[in-house]
């Protein structure tokens, strides 16, 4: 067998529904894999059609080349119509592939060039959080063959037409610095139109475009948020006909709009719908100035509804009172089937993480946000059968629900995640039980933190971009979710709220935190790395270049004598001992600026790297020049050769120097030595926090101390995972700690969830060095019988499984087309193509 499979549309694989299948133009880079049975393949030589119908956009010819990738240099492709790809291979035995196929739609509106093109419109009265609903009613005179719809209501919109839900995106357009970049969503295909008279309806809330929080009124009293405003929507309907003629009906003075039963909806507090609402006669709408400099077609995955999880179990705190029990902590809503109910009888359902002492909700660590769903009945055929909130979302395991007649029945509770779709098939599993819920909570915490936004936390009033957090977790986000997409839109969120001395902030889009940013918010720079090293894609390194450049060269303007002189949070939320103090979060024993300091030496090696990609020489040698420099102000402000301490000694200024690959040569075994003696002297207490945790186990493993990584995994006394797990958690805590105070406490965080990164790049061994190069070097600890996980990449799956037994320890790996792999086991090396491969070593 022979054919091209994963086709991606700039970095973006194409399945599921049309949503996921959105490009932004004729700048399109095409690429694949393939499978094929023969051993050591590689491609010799690809053809590319692309197709409109029966058009022919563009016929590559048989192109001699190895790269599974191409910028499409065709005609003009249609927008909102159906593009077909078909893809042939020849390899290197001259064999000639099947036909791989699929298609995409090309979701730029040229009219929409200019974010002042669209018809901006919204309720002629404002009321902060009811929910707007648009009306357009118009007639067909012919049959219709095909609509695209083009939206952008900001914060969220739903489209009905006749009635009928046109997709099955929730919580749409993604969120953005509405300020700078607002997407629009495209949907093609829409079925519900019809000939004669159509109404079209838009629901328009709140979401990101306006929050009634306290907690972050409190944080921005000096500032407003720049992308904060009035609800507002643009859209566009393509209508083609069946006798080749089209028309457009667009967002403008002649739409209406209305209330509706969703008469409060917040992002935080919750939603409360009013079966018993009358709408009054609608009203004209006002139109209004576009919000934003430029508006894009949404190629990101949409959020959808994924797990449902029916109640466990129900308990009854107190008379009326009832706590429904989910077994999964998620980012999600409520769903209920709805008992018979009066006129005016309400059920409201609160939802959180965390227990209180009586089984009751303890709601406190929610701080300012409410987290409560209410359903008002009306008492006849208005009412529901089913009901779920559509324009809020919560982080919670349980849900509290009061006004229920009797003990609701389990089987009429459930609990539906929401995220954005970009599982990949990645796994891990391996010989220990603990290990493998560690693993399926680090998954579990990032599924519930990415809404567009790759959030620190989903249930209090906070949910933003954290960049701190996220220097460690980008690493290991791709090996789980299909960044392909996700990343570039990360990397914009950043580039928009950059400010002109380069500097960032701590969070994206930005709402509060550190303005200048933490210097440890080296995730702008990781995003564009993971993602031009899974790609190749160098139009990622062109769009963030400057970008990276600019905000390095503020963090040198804060240094002296390349000592950055500033830092926030450092080494984040280690164990309350090894803290300023158990609320000030930061480290007592690693210094800031130490840490500062390390990733602005990380930021000017990797731009040296991005500037040779750009073929930058001078740029490239100029950054190199300032790495040196940086280095050699660390290590004589910091490193003491005879001791091979850095700093303090601590655990985590050990760990971060060795990841860094800042130190001498012939000092690093030492001064991992030192760390792992550090370890076991505080019997396998870590001092470390956010960043460094997920460094130490690297180190531990790459200096020859697995075990001893192995044991600190596994441990489940305070302070480690275990412990976490012991004490109820499926999903992964901000804090080690259990305890109750408001401030720092949520129980679905995703920074400490990076050590998912070390489960498949060191147990299992696997390091992606681009799509066509792959390093497998599995690390066995003596307590540990097998090892098992595979890979999903642009060009295929690499699969590596390991065991031991009679004796001896055996690796198996499976290798995709085009890829090669340095492979390391026993002791010894081998460099393979593709194909399935066994290795074998005594132990």
């Amino acid at each position: 067998m022979f054919k091209p499979i994963k086709i991606r549309i700039n970095g973006g694989l194409l399945r599921g529904g049309d949503a996921d299948r959105i490009a932004a133009g004729n700048s399109t880079v095409i690429s694949w894999g393939a499978v094929s049975d023969a051993r050591d393949a590689i491609q010799s030589a690809y053809r590319i059609k692309v197709k409109c119908a029966d058009r022919l956009l563009w016929d590559s010819e048989w192109v001699a080349s190895q790269s599974q990738q191409v910028v499409y240099a065709g005609g003009d492709l249609p927008h909102g119509e159906r593009i077909d790809i078909y893809i042939r291979l020849r390899d290197n035995y001259n064999s000639e592939s099947e036909t791989g196929h699929d298609y995409f739609y090309n979701g730029i509106l040229p009219l929409w060039d200019n974010p002042q093109n669209a018809c901006w419109i919204t309720a002629s009265e404002d009321e902060p959080r009811r929910a707007i609903y648009f009306k357009k009613r118009f007639t067909a005179q012919k049959e219709i063959a095909s609509v695209c719809a083009y939206v952008c209501g900001i914060g969220y919109h739903k489209v009905f037409v006749n009635g009928s839900e046109i997709d099955d995106a929730v919580m749409s357009p993604v969120h953005s610095n509405y300020a700078k970049t607002c997407y629009y969503t495209v949907t093609p295909g829409i079925t519900a139109f019809a000939a004669g008279e159509n109404i079209i309806e838009i629901i328009l809330a709140d979401g990101w475009r306006r929050l009634q929080s306290a907690f972050i009124r409190a944080n921005t009293a000096e500032r407003p948020i720049e992308f904060f405003g009035i609800p507002q929507l643009a859209a566009v309907f393509d209508i083609k006909y069946k006798d080749g003629s089209s028309e457009s009906i667009s967002t403008g003075p002649d739409w209406t709009w209305t209330h509706g039963p969703i008469i409060m909806h917040d992002l935080f507090d919750g939603e409360t719908y009013d079966a018993s609402f009358v709408s009054t006669d609608c009203k004209p709408v006002k139109t209004v100035p576009a919000p934003c400099e430029r508006i894009l077609p949404q190629t990101l995955e949409p959020i959808r509804e994924k797990e449902v999880y029916r109640a466990g179990s129900v308990f009854s705190p107190r008379d009326g009172v009832y706590v429904a029990d989910f077994g999964q902590n998620i980012a999600g809503i409520p769903r209920i089937r709805l008992p018979k109910m009066k006129r005016g009888q309400t059920i409201k359902i609160t939802c959180h993480e965390f227990l209180d002492e009586d089984g009751s909700l303890y709601t406190a660590t929610l701080r300012e946000a409410k987290c409560t769903d209410t359903y008002i009945a009306s008492g006849d055929e208005k009412d529901l059968e089913i009901w779920q909130p559509h324009f809020t979302y919560h982080g919670f395991r349980y849900a509290q629900i009061e006004g229920w007649e009797g003990i609701p029945p389990k089987e009429d509770l459930y609990a539906v995640a929401l995220y954005t779709d970009i599982k990949n098939d990645s796994f891990f599993s391996c010989g220990s039980a603990l290990i493998n819920t560690i693993h399926n909570n680090a998954i579990q915490t990032e599924k519930a933190n990415i809404h567009g936004i790759l959030t620190d936390c989903p249930q209090r009033d906070e949910r933003m971009g954290w960049l701190n957090d996220a220097t460690v977790r980008f690493e290991e986000t791709p090996y789980n979710f299909d960044t392909g997409r996700l990343f570039p839109k990360v990397i914009r969120d950043v580039l928009d709220s950059q400010e002109k001395d380069g500097s960032i902030h701590c969070t994206a889009p930005y709402v509060f935190g550190g303005s200048p940013g933490d210097p440890v918010c080296s995730s702008f720079l990781v995003a564009g790395l993971e993602a031009y090293t899974r790609s190749a894609d160098a139009r990622i390194i062109e769009d963030g270049y400057e970008g990276w450049a600019a905000w390095e060269r503020f963090l040198l303007s804060k240094s002296t004598g390349y000592i950055v002189d500033y830092s926030y949070y450092g080494d984040w939320a280690g164990p309350a001992y090894a803290c300023i103090t158990p609320e000030h979060a930061a480290s007592a024993v690693t210094p800031g600026i130490l840490m500062s300091t390390g990733y602005s030496y990380f930021n000017a090696k990797t731009l040296a790297y991005f500037a040779s990609v750009l073929n930058k020489e001078d740029e490239q040698k100029d950054w190199q020049r300032t790495a040196d420099e940086i280095r050699s102000a660390f290590l004589a402000k910091w490193w003491d050769p005879e001791t091979a301490l850095v700093a303090t000694g601590s655990q985590a200024c050990q760990a971060f120097a060795l990841w860094l690959g800042i130190l001498p040569e012939e000092g690093r075994a030492k001064a991992a030595k030192a760390m792992r003696d550090d370890l076991v002297r505080n019997d396998y207490k870590i001092t470390t926090g956010n960043l460094c945790t997920r460094y130490l186990f690297d180190m531990l493993a790459e200096y020859g101390y697995i075990d001893d990584a192995y044991k600190l995994i596994t441990r489940e006394a305070y302070p480690s995972y275990g412990f976490m797990i012991q004490n109820e958690a499926t999903t992964i805590w901000e804090r080690f700690e259990l305890k109750k105070d408001p401030g720092m406490n949520s129980h679905c965080h995703p920074m400490y969830g990076a050590v998912g990164y070390w489960f498949y790049a060191y147990l299992c061994g696997i390091k992606i060095v681009s799509p066509y190069e792959v390093t497998i070097k599995p690390y066995l600890p003596e307590q540990l019988l097998s090892a098992h996980a595979s890979v999903d990449t642009v060009c295929g799956d690499i699969y590596v499984r390991w065991v031991k037994r009679f004796g001896k320890a055996y690796l198996y790996i499976t290798i995709p087309f085009g890829v090669t792999a340095g492979v390391e086991f026993g002791g010894k090396t081998f460099r393979v193509g593709s194909g399935s491969h066994i290795y074998e070593t005594e132990i």
